[in-house]
């Protein structure tokens, strides 16, 4: 029975920190408030976890984010690219925001943490991306900026889709335009 409350406490802190980080950040949420929301006194935190810092960092480290990996995946798959996305990265982006509040702590709320680097590599991934792809149409002289706006406003899509979250099929749905809007542009809407 004892072992029942230890982990109901420990993911009652986890859910807390999740919220705390969600509403403010790493820098500006203090234990105090993971504490209330918790509905537990502070120092027991401390029982958990070490440190703010530790307590980030199992949150961070519980969702799994690897856009080197899934975008290597994508192109080795055969087929147009939208359809070497809908067949490869679809399912682990819908899977990835299941998780969107950690999702969106670990890419917009970091800072001061290790992992406040986490969306510039999102980016740089889907724009190595992008470049290998595409490199070879478009004029050297517009390359590199041209990649790279393409990343960041895909990276910033993903996350918007993350921030207003409602379940998998309106992740679906607007992920699903987000990309059709990538592939094709505005007009195919």
């Amino acid at each position: 029975m004892p072992q029942v409350l230890k982990e109901e406490i420990h993911d009652r802190i986890f859910q807390a920190g999740i919220d705390v980080f969600y509403e403010k950040d790493y820098r500006s949420a203090k234990m105090q408030d993971i504490a209330e929301k918790a509905h537990i006194p502070v120092g027991l935190i401390y029982t958990y976890f070490r440190n703010k810092e530790e307590l980030f960092d199992k949150i961070a480290s519980s969702i799994y984010v690897d856009f080197d990996e899934i975008t290597e995946e994508e192109e080795r798959a055969a087929g147009l690219p939208s359809e070497r996305y809908k067949n490869v990265a679809e399912k682990y982006l819908l899977d990835l925001l299941e998780k969107h509040e950690i999702f969106v702590i670990l890419m917009d709320k970091s800072k001061g943490t290790k992992y406040e680097d986490s969306k510039d590599k999102m980016i740089c991934s889907i724009e190595r991306h992008i470049k290998k792809r595409f490199a070879p149409k478009i004029s050297q002289a517009r390359n590199d900026m041209l990649f790279h706006i393409l990343a960041s406003n895909f990276a910033e899509s993903i996350l918007e889709v993350a921030r207003h979250y409602k379940n998998r099929e309106f992740a679906h749905t607007m992920l699903g335009l987000v990309t059709k809007c990538y592939y094709e542009g505005v007009n195919a809407l």
